[in-house]
Order: C-alpha cells, then structure tokens, then sequence
C-alpha cells in the first residue's frame, strides 16, 4: 500500500489551523514536537531509545514489615477484613484489578463486560502496612517519591504520564471521596495537606533538565501546574482514599485513550475541582458505604455545583493540557497506529503520512514496550525491571490510633 494522506492539511489549502503551540480542540488534528501535524486518531508508537529521560525515585528504603500476605493479616486480624479487600473486576489480558463499573481495562484496553466482580487486595492499605506480597507471589514494593507523617506518594504503576502519582492520606482509613462529605472542613484541610505535598514530589521532575526536555519549551514551573490533572474515581480501584495527580503530556497512547474517552470517565471520574466546591458549601452528607453516587451528584446539583458542567471541563482541559504541553518527536518513533493498524510512516511538508501496515505487528505488544520505556515507575531499573521499596514507619495492622488505620468520620468499620 502506498503513502496516502492523513487528513485535511495544515498549511495552504484553505484550512485554517491554530499556530505552532495554540491548540483547538474543535480541530481534527494535532501538532506535535516541530509543528508537525498528525490526526487525533494517531498516535506515535515504537519508541526507538531504551528510554525517555527518567527522574529516579526516593533512595530511602526499608524492607518490609508484615512477612506475609493480606491474607495472612485477615487471618490474624479479622477486624481488619474491611479495610483489606476491593470489589472489582480482575481483567482477564493483564491481571489489573478495576474498578466494578468500568467497560474497557484502562490498562490494556481489553473489555471488562463479560468480566464478574470479585475481591481483591487492597494494595494502598498493604503498602501503609509493609505487608511483604501479594497473593499471588509477587513482592507489594512501591516506587517511592515522598512519604510524611500525612501522606504517602507513589508512582502509579499505570503511568499514563512520565510523572504520574497516587497520593494517599497515612493517618486515617477513608475508602472513597464520598466519606470527605462527612467533615467538609477537615476534608479540605487533608486535601490542602496533600496537595501540597505532591506540588513538593512534582518539583523533583520540574529540576531535572531531561525531564524539561520532554516538554514544550516556554513554560514555568506555575503553567504546569495549571496543567495538573488532579480527580478521584469512583467506584475507585483501591478502596484507600488517592488522588490522581496526572502531569501534563500523556505519554502518546494514553492521550489517544483519553481522546478515545477510555480514560477521565464521566461519571466516574470527579475532579478536584469540583470536590472541592462541594466541600467548601460546609455541609457535611451523612455517607455509607452504599450510598449511591448518583444520589450525592444529584443532591448537590440542586445546590448549585453541577457535576456535568464541571466533568466536561475538566476532561477537555485534560485533552488541551496534553496538546499544550507535549513535545513528542516524530524521529524518536518507529511506527504510527491508526484504526489497530501498525503502520510505517513519513513525515512530509510538516505533514504524517502514513505509508504500509505491518499485518503482523501487534499494536498492544508495541504500547506494553513503549510503557515500560516512558514510564519513571521504578526508576533506576535493574536488569531491565522496576524497583521498589517498602516504607519506614508504616501503620500497624490494627484499627484506631496510636499507629494503626485512625478514624475517620463516617466510617463504619464494624
């Protein structure tokens, strides 16, 4: 098959398309490293380096302090069984537990539809605690960026971002954002908290030269940090409070994904913004555990804070963050994917054209690749692999302080 076009050109022929660093979103295309224009319905992929410039995590480390598994804590410590386990759907390709609602494995992309829901661990309690493995035999180790007496901030494994962090409270059991309702006042001080803590962890990426390097030039410290896409899920994965701190650009993939809508879902996705206007109504909502979503987003539609109006600007600004801030080189790229087709490409009058499909190229065997080397989880590698740690101080397997998972209010426990 020969070159072809790949879309409505961005220079003369009647078009009009947004300068070199603008961004339309009512566009069909994009422009990437150089000005080079592609279509919304490309992505780059075939990384051709062993990796992107990575930014090591924290060097402290500890070993870990429950020798066992969840199970073993259950086990010993029946109370605990309600802080221990999720309700998910595990996904048949990759294994990532997610969250009961969800349709597509938002790692994999594998549909989730025929997928029942189960339990699973709970990996955010089991790093709070030091617990040694999961159940499956694998070593529960964090790629540690900053832990306080407050908080615990980690690398999320699924990186949609070179800089993509979860960050979870250390002092209390809080499954889900909705249990923030309960105290207005004390949930805006813990995000305050939080927040300010993973603004300290994402300096260590803004100071690293290479990391700059990934990103368009011209922009400071402060317009990345309006750029940060900060939300919570729900139903979450993991039944511990986290906030998603997403660092503008996705890496290409994952920006395809979200132009997709297979990431920032509406109705699962609640960005900060908009949890924090409800908290700052100062009315505490009385939350159980199965009170529906449905009925807080309503409740507090009829108090002026509508949920639709603040998730859709929150998902085209996640879409605008990344157009603004990449800087994706076409050269550092083998291939493009287009319609699950790997194709071999060319760049031509600022243009990409693609050229012959490869029948027998993978595109999901190409994106797992490309993960690995974009990612800063677990960096510096050994052998090719992450590394982790387990953290210092970690709480007890109990309920209620001194040192174990402190009360939160609202949360019934029994």
């Amino acid at each position: 098959m020969g070159a072809f076009f790949c879309g409505p050109r961005c220079d003369d022929t009647g078009v009009v398309q947004p300068s070199f660093g603008a961004v339309d979103l009512q566009s069909s295309l994009m422009k990437v490293g150089g000005g080079v224009c592609m279509s919304r319905k490309m992505y780059l992929a075939g990384f051709k380096g062993t990796s992107y410039p990575t930014v090591p995590m924290h060097t402290d480390t500890a070993l870990a302090t429950v020798a066992g598994t969840i199970d073993d804590v259950a086990k010993a410590h029946p109370e605990m069984i309600p802080v221990l386990y999720n309700d998910v759907k595990a996904c048949k390709g990759c294994g990532k537990p997610c969250a009961y609602t969800m349709t597509m494995c938002n790692s994999c992309g594998m549909s989730l539809a025929d997928v029942p829901i189960t339990k699973s661990e709970n990996v955010f309690c089991a790093f709070l605690m030091g617990v040694a493995k999961a159940n499956k035999g694998f070593p529960l180790k964090i790629s540690l960026r900053r832990l306080t007496e407050d908080v615990l901030i980690i690398d999320d494994l699924l990186a949609l971002t070179p800089c993509h962090f979860n960050a979870i409270p250390k002092k209390h059991y809080i499954p889900d954002w909705r249990f923030l309702l309960t105290s207005p006042k004390q949930a805006l001080e813990l995000l305050d908290t939080m927040e300010a803590e993973l603004w300290v962890a994402t300096k260590q990426f803004l100071n690293s030269e290479g990391y700059r390097g990934i990103l368009k030039p011209g922009h400071s410290d402060e317009d990345i940090r309006k750029h940060v896409i900060c939300s919570f899920n729900f139903p979450p994965s993991q039944f511990q409070l986290h906030i998603q701190w997403i660092v503008a650009p996705l890496t290409p993939f994952q920006h395809f994904m979200a132009e997709e809508r297979n990431h920032f879902h509406e109705d699962r996705a609640f960005p900060m913004s908009y949890v924090r206007k409800i908290l700052a109504l100062s009315e505490p909502y009385n939350v159980k555990r199965d009170t529906p979503i449905e009925e807080i987003v309503k409740h507090f539609d009829q108090k002026g804070v509508v949920y639709k109006d603040e998730w859709n600007k929150f998902y085209q600004q996640s879409l605008k963050s990344t157009m603004e801030l990449q800087n994706w080189s076409t050269d550092d790229f083998q291939y493009v994917v287009q319609d699950g087709k790997v194709h071999d490409f060319e760049v031509s009058n600022g243009q990409v054209q693609l050229k012959d499909f490869f029948a027998d190229l993978d595109p999901k065997v190409i994106q797992d690749k490309d993960k690995v080397a974009l990612q800063n989880y677990g960096r510096p590698y050994v052998d090719g692999k992450p590394t982790g740690t387990y953290i210092k101080a970690p709480l007890m397997a109990k309920l209620g302080e001194p040192g174990g998972f402190g009360a939160w209010p609202g949360v019934d426990l029994k």
